[in-house]
């Protein structure tokens, strides 16, 4: 009997504890999105899909030499003003949103978008293609992108090196005193020492 009534207060004390926090919540703002209609704002450094200005690209090649797992494809044909970009694409399937080719992206096409959101059937159709050869190619030297009106990075005025000062002259070496030169010889002849007029007098 006394199992049959703690089983009861078991019961309804968990439904009171779960009804109270159900309603604690019925009076806060809801946090609830309906998505899709209704979508998260990401922070402004958040990491989404990788998107590429092509209007900026001008085929350099260095995202896709520094990607880690090789998910950048370009593609161009032609040598010097005559090269044109015939594809770029990324493939979201090996993508691991690293950021190394926005930070190194020098014209600033490639961007991290707050994009995060790409739910498909097919995993194949996660290969974007940012262009089409056949509306329009890209030119990839800087003056033919002039020629032709597309946008090209500014060129930088670099600061003029400072000259380098003079070296200052150096002191005077100083010069070391010149020997004192020895006392002249006595012209006496030293005693015992034969002299001319001693041989003429011998003669005589």
């Amino acid at each position: 009997m006394a199992q049959y009534f703690a089983d009861i207060y078991e019961a309804v004390s968990s439904v009171l504890k779960g009804m109270r926090i159900t309603f604690k919540h019925i009076y806060k703002k809801p946090v609830t999105l309906q998505f899709p209609d209704e979508r998260q704002v990401m922070p402004e450094r958040y990491r989404g899909f990788v998107h590429n200005d092509m209007t900026k690209c001008d085929s350099c090649n260095i995202c896709a030499k520094l990607c880690p797992v090789d998910c950048i494809y370009i593609e161009s044909e032609g040598k010097g003003k005559a090269r044109m970009m015939t594809r770029y694409a990324i493939d979201y399937n090996k993508c691991i949103w690293c950021s190394l080719c926005t930070e190194n992206c020098h014209t600033g096409s490639i961007t991290m978008s707050h994009d995060y959101d790409h739910s498909v059937y097919d995993r194949r159709t996660l290969v974007y293609e940012f262009m089409d050869p056949t509306q329009e190619t890209i030119p990839c030297h800087r003056a033919t992108r002039i020629d032709m009106g597309w946008w090209v990075e500014p060129k930088e005025d670099k600061p003029k090196p400072k000259p380098k000062p003079a070296a200052e002259a150096a002191p005077p070496a100083e010069t070391a005193p010149a020997p004192e030169a020895p006392p002249p010889a006595d012209d006496k002849p030293a005693p015992g020492t034969p002299t001319p007029d001693d041989d003429k007098g011998v003669e005589n």
